[in-house]
């Protein structure tokens, strides 16, 4: 039913054929275009893309017609095109646009769809946005939809060759093409494919593509590039003596890297070398933002450049706020969201990854080698773990509310240092340990990150949560 559409940290998604249909996003296509109607230049473009989703390029069609028929400008990609090559646009379009409409569910399961509105500043869309975009939705959830058009001639665009020569402008090409690197990508089958692996073919790395078709079961394995679904990927890298291996998420907005032994690189280290590569090497300056799951090195690393660390909600929305007010070195998110300043404030997985080959151009060393070289400048060594819970809503909410209660003074002879419930609950402890629970914000399920100084008190942190999940699912 339309009315149970929400927009969560980064859009509305939900399960094709269940609650996103066809209808629905017949729905909040018109809403969308009610917000652009009254708070637009309905004469400026509006930007639609679609990820290598099962129907998302006919979800696309959909939300066009729907747009065409309220007299709106609109634009069509030719073809796949990743998230933030179509914020890019969204931006830097040279007429100005009224932002752009992806549809595309990011990392999530391939029976799900989803969309999401980014702004005409590149960015996501900011909270007041889209509860007006709800209201949007609830308001005309029984409005009559637009008649269908048929075989009528609908504008198109692709921004890969200026997005390439933007990439261009941040990147350091003829530094990389002197460094004879070896790389194997893989897209997961997703928008990613024919755009990073052609980037770094035109920085003249030799490249090696994996999953480079579309399949929308992505291989029947999720979209996303964590540890268990890299497997192939390191395999490849090792047989073949690559220097590095890069994978991203379903629409390439989130990025994870291999090192030549297999070792695998999330983005909490990614970001952070990232941090030391472009003060050390690139001689840049400014503020280092991360969100409130992300580790803690970050704030070390600032610390020893002199910078300053900030920290935000969960969301590269909140990171995005942040960027387009103040001086900001880089955005980092756990989840693999990293941008930079004189980009988009949004995530981008294939600037990350040319910026980590760019890195090992630079230091002419391994990333393992990189990566020691940062803990060892930043001072700082922990281990990062995360669990998944699937609990229901009540679930979730019992689990939450008695974390906030429980006032947990000791875990393994550690006093709390900090509680902070801007956004769930975090824990932070005497010794630079943390946990930070919080309900998903696109998933039915409640997250809970760690960052500990040993096996034994990340096990004492993780053992202190089951025991208040297993309490959550007694309660009726």
């Amino acid at each position: 039913m339309s009315s149970n559409i929400k927009f969560g940290t980064d859009g509305w998604r939900d399960v094709i054929a269940d609650g996103f249909t066809f209808k629905n996003v017949r729905v909040v296509s018109i809403a969308i275009g009610k917000y652009i109607e009254k708070k637009l230049n309905k004469n400026l473009p509006v930007l639609i893309g679609y990820d290598t989703r099962f129907l998302a390029n006919e979800f696309a069609k959909a939300c066009t017609n729907e747009l065409l028929n309220l007299d709106l400008n609109v634009q069509l990609s030719q073809v796949v095109i990743p998230t933030p090559v179509i914020a890019f646009w969204a931006a830097k379009i040279p007429q100005g646009s009224n932002g752009a409409i992806q549809f595309t569910a990011s990392h999530n399961p391939p029976k799900y769809c989803g969309l999401k509105y980014i702004t005409n500043y590149g960015g996501p869309a900011p909270v007041e946005i889209t509860d007006e975009i709800t209201n949007y939705i609830d308001a005309h959830r029984d409005a009559p939809l637009g008649r269908l058009y048929e075989n009528i001639d609908i504008r198109t665009f692709d921004p890969k060759q200026q997005y390439i020569d933007h990439l261009k402008s941040l990147i350091d090409f003829d530094k990389i093409k002197k460094s004879n690197l070896k790389i194997i990508y893989d897209p997961m089958y997703g928008a990613g494919n024919n755009y990073l692996d052609y980037i770094l073919k035109e920085a003249g790395c030799e490249t090696i593509t994996i999953h480079n078709k579309r399949d929308p079961l992505f291989g029947n394995l999720f979209p996303e590039p964590k540890e268990e679904f890299l497997n192939e990927l390191k395999q490849v890298v090792v047989s073949k003596n690559a220097n590095l291996g890069l994978a991203t998420d379903g629409d390439a907005d989130r990025l994870a890297a291999i090192d030549n032994s297999g070792n695998f690189y999330s983005a909490n280290k990614i970001g952070s070398m990232l941090v030391r590569h472009l003060v050390k090497n690139k001689k840049l300056k400014g503020k280092v933002v991360r969100t409130m799951s992300t580790t803690h090195l970050i704030d070390s690393l600032a610390k020893r450049y002199d910078l300053e660390a900030i920290e935000t909600k969960v969301g590269f929305k909140w990171i995005c706020e942040i960027m387009l007010k103040e001086n900001v070195l880089i955005g980092i998110e756990e989840s693999g969201g990293i941008s930079i300043l004189n980009h988009i404030p949004d995530k981008d997985a294939i600037l990350s990854g040319m910026l980590l080959t760019e890195m090992l151009a630079y230091e002419n060393k391994t990333l393992s080698q990189i990566y020691s070289e940062t803990i060892k400048e930043a001072g700082y060594s922990y281990i990062n773990d995360k669990l998944d819970l699937h609990l229901n809503k009540e679930q979730i909410n019992s689990f939450i509310s008695s974390l906030k209660k429980e006032n947990l003074l000791k875990i393994n002879n550690l006093k709390t240092k900090s509680i902070n419930t801007t956004e769930g609950v975090k824990y932070l402890f005497e010794d630079g340990s943390w946990f930070f629970a919080r309900p998903s914000g696109t998933e039915p399920l409640a997250r809970v990150y760690f960052e500990a100084t040993s096996d034994k008190v990340l096990n004492a942190m993780k053992n202190k949560i089951q025991e208040i999940v297993n309490q959550a699912q007694c309660q009726k």
